[in-house]
């Protein structure tokens, strides 16, 4: 016991042990003090009705309504723009009336159609189910089960409707039975002469830019013997790309054609005496494997964005409240007088910023996460044949990426709400800062851009590569990238709080006039 007490007497008087104790104790009371701060200004944060709903209503709750509308406006007017009749000019006529009469059969939405249709809507199956289970089989018997529907059952009231005993269940004939376009052919326009191409084209593009046609069909003028004598023949189809009506009758007018191209295929074959499959030797179908889908793919492009969109949402009004609020309000004045460090000060207000920017960013995942799955995009769930999840560890580190880059943004807001003299300049600082982290943010909507050494060395683009590739599960692939991602956003955070320090200790910037 004497023994050890002697000892530590003898470290007390050394020298070196005396600084590392008294910078130890500094920076224990430096944390002490700065809890304190924080303490009191994430009580200040949550009384501000702004603060609250900007880091906890818009991303829990506003932001999937507003998606749900959206989504739901536009599948409203996509299908209004498919059922609305409109007329489809021919030109020509004359050259393959027989193809005209093709077009009008297969362009009513009457007849059988309308049974094929009326079908479906009693069993609940919609259009845009069938078009995104299209061209997947596995895809379109889980849609099936999902709605109770027998597929040996719906084959056999699908045969009696379109009244052929060979129809096939796929989605792909479905859509072509039940949704024919809404067209209706009419070979006047204007009594002008359409001869001369210029005045052809002006004239056209006139006709689709008002609304009196939505397209024009050309024939070759020798589109009749070409067909007799088994060859091709093309057909010319005007449409205006600005037009929403004119794309879409163009892309029912390649419907048209191409199932009447198969017929007339077919037809030829069975004249020759030769097999259905002589015209199409080689048939390819795709079996989609079991990993991550089409929902994985489209929440792993949206997630990335939407978190560090909402990271620096939701540190931007805590962060203008706790610099320039505090100056209009006049209570900066108040905290400085108090016998705490500057150092103290900014780490609170820092911390405060830093929280508010993680629970946004986690509540806007996690709300779209589920809203996507469960609500407006149910049926790409379908598609992608599961649902999304990720695993703890993946959870842990793609929380680990949002640190740091939030951190980024608290400081750097907090420098600049440090040096605005009202809230309002506050905020006129903040929202061009705001474009400048959409631009970079945007890149996992970028097909084709991968996470590599020169990726992971860009602020911003390099932690919204790293999300993707942790959403679609291949963060095995990328330790290292992620490594050093997180230790150079850690280290840029660190020096733009060094910053946001130091410019906090200048008396010129916290009282400019």
């Amino acid at each position: 016991m004497r023994l050890g007490a002697m000892f530590t007497a003898r470290l007390r008087r050394n020298p070196m042990t005396r600084a590392v104790l008294s910078k130890f104790a500094r920076g224990a009371q430096i944390l002490a003090v700065s809890s304190t701060v924080f303490c009191k200004e994430l009580v200040d944060v949550l009384r501000d009705r702004r603060t609250l709903i900007f880091m906890l209503v818009i991303p829990t709750v506003a932001i999937p309504v507003l998606m749900w509308v959206t989504s739901e406006l536009m599948t409203h007017f996509m299908e209004k723009l498919a059922r609305e009749q409109v007329d489809v000019l021919v030109l020509n006529p004359e050259a393959a009336p027989e193809l005209v009469e093709e077009v009008k059969k297969r362009a009513n939405p009457l007849g059988r159609a309308r049974r094929v249709a009326e079908l479906l809507k009693a069993k609940g199956v919609g259009e845009s189910e069938l078009a995104m289970t299209k061209g997947e089989p596995r895809a379109f018997l889980r849609l099936l089960e999902k709605k109770g529907i027998d597929p040996e059952e719906l084959a056999t009231e699908l045969r009696v409707a379109v009244e052929d005993s060979d129809f096939k269940l796929e989605p792909g004939a479905i859509i072509q039975n039940a949704f024919p376009p809404n067209f209706r052919l009419v070979t006047e326009l204007d009594p002008r002469d359409y001869d001369h191409p210029a005045e052809r084209e002006q004239v056209l593009l006139e006709a689709v830019r008002t609304d009196e046609i939505a397209a024009a069909i050309e024939f070759a003028d020798d589109a009749l013997e070409k067909l007799a004598s088994g060859d091709s023949t093309e057909i010319r189809v005007y449409y205006l790309d600005a037009s929403d009506r004119s794309s879409t009758a163009l892309s029912g007018l390649r419907r048209i054609f191409k199932s009447l191209g198969k017929q007339m295929v077919a037809e030829r074959l069975l004249s020759k005496e030769l097999p259905a499959g002589f015209a199409n030797p080689v048939k390819v179908r795709p079996e989609r494997l079991p990993g991550p889908g089409m929902l994985v793919k489209f929440l792993s492009q949206i997630l990335p964005y939407m978190i560090l969109i909402f990271a620096f949402m939701g540190a931007m009004y805590p962060a203008i409240d706790l610099g320039a609020g505090e100056k209009e309000r006049g209570t900066l004045e108040t905290l400085l007088v108090a016998p705490v460090s500057r150092l103290s000060i900014v780490l609170g207000k820092f911390g405060v910023i830093l929280v508010a920017a993680l629970v946004s960013a986690v509540l806007a995942t996690i709300s779209l996460s589920v809203s996507l799955y469960l609500g407006i995009f149910s049926t790409i769930s379908l598609v992608s044949g599961g649902s999304f999840s990720f695993s703890i560890q993946e959870a842990l580190v793609a929380l680990l990426m949002i640190v740091p880059i939030s951190g980024i943004f608290a400081a750097l807001l907090l420098a600049l709400s440090i040096f605005a003299k009202s809230f309002k300049e506050g905020q006129s600082y903040a929202s061009p800062l705001q474009m400048v982290i959409i631009m970079p943010a945007f890149v996992s909507f970028v097909p084709g851009v991968k996470l590599d050494w020169l990726m992971a060395s860009i602020p911003v683009v390099n932690v919204s590569l790293a999300l993707k590739e942790i959403f679609t599960g291949n963060l095995d692939q990328h330790w290292a990238h992620v490594g050093v991602i997180f230790l150079s956003t850690s280290i840029f955070a660190g020096l733009l709080l060094w910053f946001a320090t130091w410019w906090f200790q200048r008396e010129q910037v916290l009282f400019r006039s």
